[in-house]
């Protein structure tokens, strides 16, 4: 066989980390974006007109750096890795780093959330609550509810719904989820974990009128 007969995940057996790492890289820094230009804004006046730190000014800055600093944390423990076990406090506070969050409210109810969720767990958790998060365009609420090995989390508020990207890819029917590019990383980095730590990932059916539940079940 000549180099010409080989795929090109054969020929280059690194091209499907590089794609993650440029596709995270521009994640990561689209929701860094907002807190940041803000924040820069604001030293911009500042150095054009340092008589202008009024209260108000200087509120709004003090705000952009807390946002800043909450996404940082929020993409440390679900990109970077859970490092330590986190209660269900320490994972709300995490949460309320997302993009979302000020439009979303994320509760969570039951076994899985009574103990310190294990460090390996915790990026899972939160990559499932963000993903869920995206079936929330006006706004609503997250509820993740578990007991046993299986994790649930329902979506519910105006205009609910599940992207199509995210129902190809958790269907099995995108060749390349990162071709969907960074705004739909989350569901292939989610079935990534979920794979790694024996879960199986689908959208349960018949819980209301609202959206199919996200539904992370423990193999065997």
């Amino acid at each position: 066989m000549g180099p010409t007969d080989l795929s090109a995940a054969e020929a280059n057996p690194g091209a499907a980390e590089l794609r993650l790492a440029r596709v995270l890289a521009a994640r990561m820094t689209h929701d860094l974006g907002s807190p940041l230009g803000t924040l820069a804004g604001m030293l911009d006046m500042l150095e054009d007109d340092p008589k202008a730190a009024d209260a108000e000014l200087l509120a709004v800055a003090r705000q952009a750096a807390q946002d800043l600093r909450a996404r940082l944390a929020l993409q440390r423990a679900a990109w970077g890795g859970g490092e330590e076990p986190t209660d269900q406090a320490g994972l709300l506070a995490l949460l309320a780093g997302s993009a979302a969050a000020q439009r979303v409210r994320f509760d969570l109810a039951g076994p899985w959330f009574a103990a310190p969720l294990p460090a390996e767990r915790v990026p899972l958790l939160l990559n499932a609550a963000l993903l869920a998060a995206e079936a929330l365009p006006r706004g609503g609420v997250v509820t993740a509810s578990g007991g046993g090995g299986d994790l649930m989390l329902l979506p519910e508020g105006r205009n609910a719904a599940w992207p199509a990207e995210t129902l190809a890819t958790l269907a099995g029917r995108q060749a390349n989820p990162l071709a969907a590019g960074p705004r739909h990383l989350v569901a292939p980095l989610l079935l990534a974990l979920a794979a790694e730590q024996g879960f199986e990932v689908a959208l349960l059916p018949g819980m209301g009128p609202g959206l199919p539940a996200l539904l992370l079940t423990r193999r065997g």
